[in-house]
């Protein structure tokens, strides 16, 4: 199951350097990724194979752990206008989403991974 792992981290060169290494060096696989500074902080979001190895290891090296959460794919058609449609779809059923990515784009498709509230009411759209 995919994991997302949400870090607090300081604005430093080399920073995502490290956090590849380590997980790399761990057989931790980080399937997308998400990284944003501002004012000398940052956030990444990490959805990796393995989340409590991930959060481990980071926590292990100092990094600040925020939060560890099971995320859901999902493979919609690459046409404008799908990722509303579905997002709506989840926020009819009363899903709360927290966090999109776009992991893979070709042969007609778009593959998703989201972070919601409710994974089982979300698997049922």
């Amino acid at each position: 199951m995919l994991e997302e792992i949400v870090l607090a981290i300081d604005d430093e060169p080399g920073t995502l350097a490290v956090i590849g290494e380590l997980l790399g060096a761990s057989g931790v696989n980080i399937h997308t990724l998400s990284a944003t500074t501002y004012n000398g902080q940052g956030v990444v979001h990490l959805v990796c194979d393995d989340g409590d190895e991930a959060a481990e290891v980071l926590q292990a090296n100092n990094f600040k752990v925020e939060t560890t959460r099971p995320v859901m794919t999902a493979t919609l058609d690459d046409q404008p206008g799908e990722m509303g449609k579905y997002c709506r779809k989840l926020t009819d059923a009363g899903v709360t989403i927290s966090a999109a990515y776009v992991t893979r784009k070709g042969g007609g498709e778009t593959e998703m991974v989201f972070a919601v509230d409710d994974l089982q009411a979300a698997r049922e759209v």
